[in-house]
């Protein structure tokens, strides 16, 4: 479904937030609230779902790995409490 008309703002937000978010190695996600930086640095399969392995690295601390189900990975950046930047395929050599 494409936004219907113009340069509607919210029309662009709900098409964009209706799209599906496909993590993958590499991607960087954002924490607004602690400013943290984090990298996907792994997908595993698990019985209960998929589990993504972050990576962060918070200013001034050494950084941390934290396990997450993809599906609070993925409902946290919809909900606007990460931000996502896929990774670009620049970055991969």
């Amino acid at each position: 479904m494409k936004p219907t008309g113009g340069n509607n703002p919210y029309e662009i937000l709900l098409h964009k937030l209706r799209q599906p978010v496909k993590l993958q190695v590499g991607d960087v996600l954002f924490e607004p609230l602690s400013k943290n930086t984090g990298e996907v640095t792994k997908i595993t399969p698990h019985p209960d779902g998929k589990l993504v392995k972050i990576r962060w690295r918070p200013e001034d601390h050494l950084p941390h790995d934290s396990e997450y189900f993809h599906k609070k990975v993925v409902r946290s950046i919809k909900n606007g409490e990460y931000e996502y930047s896929p990774k670009t395929p620049a970055s991969e050599a």
